[in-house]
């Protein structure tokens, strides 16, 4: 008996050596692992060792680079551009801008409309040359758009910081800036934008522009995209914000016969990112973000919806009386939203057709819709003052600006109509859902109608078929 305890004891201390060797060996390949992706992965080109990474980055940061030392960057490759994507050499991920703009309301800088990797992006520093021929190099801070469906890319804000300069922001107007990889800033940029002026102008109270996101896949409901421009016109919109990422010649020539009337300003959107797999679709809040600020120095509201959709108002004629309702109705006016959200309300295109429509129009025709529109915050749009905005997301606002807020908009005042041709889930069960007809697109037909004719005969002598 002793023996057998023996025995059981022996094999007791084996047995927890044996857990104690394996549970050892796991530490000690995890840190392999670890120690590994410090020294590879993430280690700098070999022409900038990382002891001189941190000095760049000590000396650089808000450094006039033509006055004191004497030290003068690279010039760039080329001109200053706007609107296109440009990338950004020596980083490890894909880095690329668009656009840049001066911030005063937050943090005192130049934002960049960016795209990079949403978590781990490379460290960047700003290159900015100013009118009077000064230069500086600035501090950067890397700040992911907030809706970026956790993929690996992501829409992003590149602050260049203007603190310790000198500079204010109103003097970067007209400042050509370039993004660089913090590990080699002495590198000749392989990018360069134009700051542009976001400080709203005199008289823009009432005017109402409109975002949409980028076109894609040869976007071609040319007929459609006609009465939805019109329809839009008719509730105030004077202004159009489009992204060509692709489109078919109908579509196209109908965006340059509104571009010729000054109605769209059509950005091209070739973003060298895989959409929906690497980037949410066609890196749209990038887009969304671009607008706002875009904008910003000439729109009193800007209008946020897809091109299969409409705000329409149940009491007032346009939006922009709606809005301006909607904020006297606060008191003090200092307390009144600077956004508003509506609801959406699906209206299937293959419900049957309103056989009391008056004009052979789809927001004629297709009149039914869900019962229960959409919750706020889910499928609802929104328009906000631009002045007020710090960062847009799909369905409502990420940030405002200090003071700000939003609110939602009771559905008896004001409805999201969006047409949707296909059911959310495929197959035809969402056209079992409990719905009611809404004729509330009646109020503007005869109108429109007029004005559809009017635009057709005229794109018929210059646009192809």
């Amino acid at each position: 008996m002793r023996w057998r305890a023996r025995a059981a004891s022996t094999r007791a201390k084996e047995r927890a050596n044996i857990s104690f060797f394996i549970f050892i060996m796991f530490f000690a390949v995890f840190g392999v692992i670890v120690l590994t992706e410090l020294l590879f992965l993430e280690r700098p080109p070999s022409n900038a060792p990382r002891s001189r990474y941190i000095e760049s980055l000590q000396g650089w940061e808000g450094r006039t680079d033509n006055g004191g030392d004497g030290v003068e960057p690279p010039q760039p490759a080329h001109g200053p551009l706007d609107a296109v994507w440009q990338p950004v050499a020596g980083t490890r991920f894909r880095f690329y801008v668009y656009s840049a703009y001066v911030e005063r309301r937050t943090v005192p800088s130049v934002r960049v409309i960016a795209a990079t990797k949403t978590r781990g992006a490379d460290p960047v520093v700003c290159r900015m040359w100013l009118s009077d021929n000064r230069t500086f190099t600035l501090k950067a801070r890397v700040k992911p758009i907030r809706e970026n469906w956790n993929l690996k890319y992501s829409a992003t804000y590149v602050l260049c910081l203007l603190r310790d300069t000198g500079v204010k922001p109103h003097e970067t107007v007209g400042a050509s800036i370039s993004v660089a990889a913090a590990v080699s800033p002495n590198r000749t940029p392989t990018n360069l934008l134009t700051v542009l002026d976001t400080e709203p102008k005199n008289g823009i109270e009432e005017t109402l522009h409109v975002c949409v996101k980028p076109f894609h896949f040869s976007y071609s409901r040319d007929e459609w995209l006609m009465e939805w421009f019109e329809l839009n016109r008719l509730l105030g919109a004077s202004h159009f914000y489009m992204y060509n990422e692709s489109l078919s010649a109908p579509v196209a020539c109908l965006l340059e016969h509104y571009r010729k009337q000054g109605l769209v300003t059509l950005l091209p959107w070739k973003l060298p990112i895989v959409s929906k797999i690497e980037i949410r679709t066609e890196g749209q809040f990038a887009a969304f973000n671009d607008c706002l600020y875009r904008s910003m120095s000439s729109a009193g509201w800007l209008l946020v919806i897809d091109v299969d959709e409409v705000i329409l108002p149940r009491r007032e004629r346009t939006l922009v009386a709606l809005l301006t309702a909607l904020r006297a109705a606060y008191n003090p006016p200092s307390k009144a939203p600077s956004a508003f959200l509506f609801r959406n309300a699906f209206f299937y295109l293959r419900w049957e057709d309103d056989v009391e429509a008056p004009a052979p129009l789809v927001t004629a025709r297709k009149t039914r819709r869900w019962a229960a529109p959409h919750a706020l915050k889910n499928r609802s749009k929104y328009a906000l003052r631009p002045r007020d905005a710090v960062e847009l997301g799909n369905h409502f606002l990420w940030e405002l600006a200090p003071g700000a807020s939003s609110v939602g908009v009771p559905s008896e005042r004001a409805l999201l109509h969006h047409y949707r041709i296909a059911c959310e889930y495929g197959g035809m069960q969402c056209l079992t859902v409990p719905s009611t007809v809404d004729r509330t697109a009646h109020r503007w037909a005869e109108e429109l109608m007029q004005r559809v004719s009017a635009e057709k005969e005229i794109l018929s002598r210059t646009c192809p078929t």
